[in-house]
């Protein structure tokens, strides 16, 4: 009889100041009769790990049996698992007369996939992040649909990762067809896991990345906390915590779930003086939390699926409250009484300090350049914690990836310009992030991603001004690849549709010098003709002629050649095409190419 099993999973934090990363434990199997209703608990930080015992499954070491994993909220996912003794312990009398190979001795088969926060419309298939080197056991897709027939993988498959999308409520079911039993028959087995993810909660400076050790009375408290256990709805959901302080202040406060899907719940309050806090006054209109100089206060989360014994684990950050205040001369201050006007004046500074940072890196003014990249990214900054909507994300995103692909942060720039096209297809920034995004996956070396991502710019938004340079680059692609055929259709393309481009002169030399590398020389020969014709006056256009000539003497027409030839030396005759013309032209076909056609004009006369 076969077993499968969801295998338990925790991620262990480091030692309290260590630099070491948290290790992912896997759990044994619980000893006894499990109830019917049991769920395991799995770690959302950890590869969903499935085990299936099925010795009659293990023929020779490359066996493998398939699984269906389903939480419910997306099409069910297929792993392949293999044989395999990673993530269990075996006792050593398990390991005797294994032939060298445990795994099919005891035939023990596992596989993985990773988890995504999701809904039912959330894709089954992400795109592997730019330098990810996380790697899974076994093989994932998305489950085969009945009637549909399976379409063979693609070479750019790696690009793609297949997650099992889920919420924090979801029941994830792992389910086995075992069709060889003693008794005979056929039975489908099933394990039920559930996420039990271990939370944590921060009080950050103003961007929510560094922790801050003190706090002041008149500037804001920042709180997070992260617990994908609680994305339980298609909506941004809330976590709460309780704000407590020594002088009596106490507030059960609501934090809000950056995305829809995100798991991480932020909320910002402004500390406000008084000697003695009124408990229980809290308004959201105005978040405000009250305390007094030389304060302490306690921010606690209570974590209701955590991965304790208990299920429960209180999570509790004390911050002293500042004696004083540093003072600030200011020359001075607007208040905008419009949102709209005051997101859009941050925007523009942001976007100021951007040209500055630019500009000063240019000229190496290293000082310069330090101050305007931290004062641009410090009003964005401000943009999300004054005005949190999400609305303004894309912009946010977009000037963010500027700055990092202006450093050669491809890693960064990548990750804020996906933001926007997965997040936000229909933004009038989306087409532009989108070339951007393959731009940085060009620069970082990946030319597979980069041509996937212009495919998808090309396909995605056909009637963008980019359409052009991601043609162009696409084709440059191919090209260097020695792809000469698809790099000729490329350019094909580009002069059919933007043959008044102020590109499309470079783009037309390249479509003959696709076919020449292609030895397809008549047809070379036909494009370069089209090339003079249409673009005369372009300097390309005496190397045109001479490549011309090129094209029909490699495809054995001695006479059209002849005449390129003497027509870019006559047109051109102080370029350096015209200089090789004439080279070609002392060639011994050529002379007699020559006396054939000045004998044919003295018949003539």
């Amino acid at each position: 009889e076969g077993i499968v099993r969801i295998i338990g999973t925790q991620l262990r934090p480091p030692p309290p100041d260590s630099e070491a990363r948290p290790v992912p434990v896997y759990l044994p199997a619980l000893e006894g009769e499990l109830p019917a209703d049991h769920k395991t608990a799995v770690s959302y930080h950890v590869p969903l790990t499935v085990e299936v015992i099925a010795p009659d499954a293990a023929k020779d070491s490359l066996s493998t049996v398939k699984i269906l994993l389903n939480a419910g909220t997306t099409n069910a996912v297929e792993v392949t698992c293999t044989l395999s003794t990673a993530f269990g312990e075996f006792a050593p009398s398990e390991s005797d007369n294994q032939q060298g190979n445990p795994a099919l001795w005891m035939g023990r088969f596992v596989g993985q996939v990773r988890m995504q926060l999701g809904d039912a419309t959330s894709p089954a298939q992400v795109p592997r992040v730019l330098g990810d080197t996380i790697s899974t056991v076994g093989r994932a897709r998305p489950a085969p649909v009945e009637g549909v027939e399976e379409e063979e993988p693609a070479p750019n498959d790696n690009l793609l990762i297949t997650v099992l999308n889920l919420m924090g409520h979801d029941t994830i079911t792992a389910a086995y067809h075992d069709g060889v039993r003693p008794d005979g028959g056929k039975v489908d087995l099933e394990s039920k896991g559930r996420l039990v993810t271990d939370g944590a909660i921060a009080v950050t400076d103003e961007g929510y990345d560094e922790p801050v050790e003190l706090l002041h009375v008149g500037e804001k408290l920042f709180v997070v906390v992260t617990d994908p256990d609680l994305d339980l709805t298609d909506e941004r959901d809330h976590a709460t915590v309780l704000i407590k302080s020594e002088s009596g202040e106490e507030e059960s406060v609501k934090l809000e779930e950056t995305l829809s899907h995100s798991g991480v719940f932020t909320g910002s309050f402004t500390l406000k003086a008084k000697e003695k806090p009124e408990a229980g006054n809290f308004n959201p209109e105005t978040p405000q939390v009250e305390c007094f100089f030389g304060d302490k206060l306690a921010v606690n989360y209570l974590d209701e699926a955590a991965g304790t014994e208990e299920g429960i684990a209180e999570l509790l950050r004390e911050l002293p409250v500042a004696i004083g205040t540093d003072g600030l001369v200011s020359a001075f201050s607007k208040i905008f009484g419009n949102q709209k006007l005051a997101v859009e004046t941050q925007f523009h500074i942001a976007e100021s300090y951007f040209e500055l940072f630019k500009n000063n890196r240019k000229l190496e003014r290293k000082a310069e350049t330090a101050k305007s990249l931290k004062a641009g990214r410090r009003v964005l900054k401000e943009i999300m914690v004054d005005f949190p909507d999400p609305k303004y994300l894309p912009r946010i995103a977009y000037l963010s990836g500027q700055f990092s692909q202006e450093l050669k942060d491809w890693n960064d720039a990548a990750s804020s310009y996906q933001t926007i096209v997965r997040q936000y297809p229909n933004h009038t920034l989306a087409a532009d992030a989108q070339y951007k995004l393959a731009h940085c996956y060009e620069e970082a070396d990946e030319f597979d991603r980069a041509l996937e991502e212009y495919v998808t710019l090309a396909a995605t938004y056909p009637k963008s001004p980019l359409i052009p340079k991601t043609m162009i680059r696409i084709n440059d692609y191919f090209y260097k690849a020695e792809n000469y055929n698809i790099a000729a259709k490329v350019a094909e393309k580009f002069m059919d549709r933007f043959s008044d481009n102020e590109l499309a002169s470079r783009m037309g030399f390249r479509w003959g010098q696709c076919h020449f590398k292609a030895e397809q020389f008549t047809k070379a020969a036909e494009v370069f003709d089209l090339f003079a014709k249409k673009f005369p006056d372009d300097p390309l256009c005496s190397e045109a002629l001479f490549w011309a000539g090129e094209s029909y003497r490699g495809a054995n027409n001695v006479s059209f050649a002849f005449r390129r030839y003497n027509r870019c030396r006559w047109d051109h005759p102080e370029s350096d095409a015209a200089k090789y013309a004439r080279g070609r032209l002392a060639l011994p076909e050529m002379l007699a190419q020559f006396e054939a056609e000045a004998n044919s004009i003295d018949n003539d006369n």
